[in-house]
């Protein structure tokens, strides 16, 4: 059975040509550069599409997709529970919203921890549930002040604060370079964010993972050493709201 029983859902031929040319442009790009395309995972991201599109999605074989609110990860877990499905949290994370993400068992890692406080919310309420959560540390590579995450600079600091923390794992960092920038600015955010994963495992850390890279600019984030990229728009189309 594939989710939902009874109900029928068309594939949409659309949807699936979308998936398959960002897998084929995934395996492109990391073949340009000598890399192996299966170390690099898609996040598909259903900000504000319905469910449905999830089930046509995973009819095409993707099983990794990304919320960025909690309160429409909750609605989609409930169609989905018991299906083989994993998530990533991929938005700014409140506080109080942290008890109910810990809630969601096919949770396989919060990409957007910002700040000290969350991480300490996070690490309390996994132990409570005795889980052990991966997380990513959200860098503000361009120091845009309308993004959320540590500072370049601080983060060194907030690893050693992080990895103290006994259901916390350290996975690798994650960044959301500005919109408007120019795709030379965004390709140099990105280089910086290598720099920066491979400064710190020169140094002892153990990061393998680089979140970056979204629906206009993924190829190019691959080519500057993501292991993770986050693609809605390129495989659901433009967002509805529902």
């Amino acid at each position: 059975m594939l989710i939902m029983e009874g109900m029928k859902i068309k594939m949409s031929e659309t949807l699936k040509e979308n998936l398959n040319k960002v897998y084929n442009n995934i395996s492109e790009s990391a073949k340009s550069v000598n890399r192996d395309p299966s170390t690099i995972k898609l996040v598909a991201v259903g900000k504000n599409h319905p469910p449905k599109k999830i089930i046509e999605a995973m009819k095409n074989g993707h099983t990794r997709f990304g919320e960025n609110r909690v309160q429409e990860l909750l609605d989609k877990h409930e169609l989905f529970y018991d299906q083989d499905i994993k998530w990533h949290f991929i938005g700014h994370l409140q506080k109080n919203k942290v008890k109910y993400l810990m809630k969601i068992d096919q949770l396989e890692m919060i990409e957007s921890i910002d700040s000290l406080e969350i991480a300490e919310e996070v690490n309390k309420e996994a132990k409570k549930l005795n889980k052990t959560i991966n997380i990513l540390l959200q860098v503000n590579i361009a120091n845009d002040p309308n993004k959320f995450g540590f500072s370049k600079n601080e983060i060194k600091k907030v690893l050693d604060e992080v990895e103290k923390k006994n259901n916390l794992v350290v996975k690798g960092l994650m960044t959301i370079t500005p919109y408007e920038a120019e795709m030379n600015e965004t390709k140099n955010y990105y280089q910086d964010m290598k720099s920066l994963v491979e400064d710190l495992n020169n140094q002892g850390y153990d990061l393998s993972e680089i979140s970056m890279g979204m629906s206009r600019d993924y190829k190019m984030a691959i080519k500057q050493g993501a292991t993770i990229v986050r693609v809605g728009t390129a495989i659901f189309g433009k967002r509805k709201y529902y």
